[in-house]
């Protein structure tokens, strides 16, 4: 984990979800068949004609991903830190398979460091 204090809060966010999605990537390799869990939320939320166009636009970048490299695709995804993956992981379809514990303890850890970051570009 980087040093957060000099951070700002959108930095902290893109910190939060790589450590969840270093969850999901375990859980993804140990089942890989819970990536068909993944598929079917995307779908059902791709055909929901209720669901933003701007989170459509996302889901469809993963499942293009997901058909196109599978598995290896998704892990590299997941546990890289390049601009390109950073950007494609602020609109995670995985929650469907994240252990709710994780993501508490997650959510808490990154949420107690709130007060010591400061707003983008000041």
């Amino acid at each position: 984990m980087r040093y957060l204090i000099s951070m700002n809060w959108h930095e902290v966010i893109d910190e939060r979800n790589f450590a969840m999605d270093q969850v999901i990537a375990e859980v993804l390799h140990r089942d890989p068949a819970k990536l068909k869990l993944v598929v079917d939320w995307i779908q059902q939320r791709l055909a929901d004609p209720e669901y933003s166009m701007h989170s459509k636009d996302a889901l469809t970048e993963w499942l293009t991903l997901i058909q196109a490299e599978g598995m290896n695709g998704v892990l590299t995804v997941l546990r890289d830190r390049s601009e390109n993956t950073t950007r494609i992981r602020q609109n995670s379809p995985f929650a469907v398979i994240m252990p709710q514990d994780e993501r508490r303890r997650i959510l808490q850890r990154y949420e107690a460091r709130r007060p010591r970051t400061h707003l983008a570009g000041v």
